[in-house]
């Protein structure tokens, strides 16, 4: 069992939402500090298309495991069949994983090209995406 007790992964997970919702502005932040009035941190700039391409590719698949784990029924139900609480928790903690992934993507981004525009955009995308399974 992975949560014998109910109360602890309920603490968990309010701490892993708190995280989720603090980290992105933290990488805006350290983005800002990085790469204000300064180039980014590349010393080629053709690489950053091919990256910014990349990462958007995997932003894409990220969000379709997101989406495929917080709504689909037959995927909730076999998750808490077995154990409700560890079942809820993996799944709460997968979706915040993955939001957590499109941020720091944004935060590559932005200090390979010296442009915070990045940060903010993927930033705001993890935000969205974290309320995707809510209803």
């Amino acid at each position: 069992m992975m949560f014998p007790d109910k109360n602890r992964m309920v603490r968990q997970a309010n701490i892993l939402l708190v995280m989720l919702g603090i980290t992105p502005a933290v990488y805006i932040v350290i983005a800002t500090i990085v790469v204000f009035g300064r180039p980014g941190l590349a010393r080629n700039p053709e690489i950053i298309l091919p990256v910014l391409l990349g990462l958007i590719a995997v932003s894409v698949v990220n969000i379709g495991v997101l989406a495929f784990t917080q709504t689909n029924q037959r995927f909730l139900e076999k998750m808490v069949k077995t154990n409700p609480v560890g079942g809820t928790y993996l799944v709460l903690s997968t979706g915040a994983i993955l939001s957590e992934a499109l941020a720091v993507y944004g935060l590559v981004v932005t200090l390979l090209s010296g442009s915070i525009i990045y940060a903010v955009g993927f930033s705001l995308a993890t935000l969205g995406k974290s309320h995707l399974g809510e209803r």
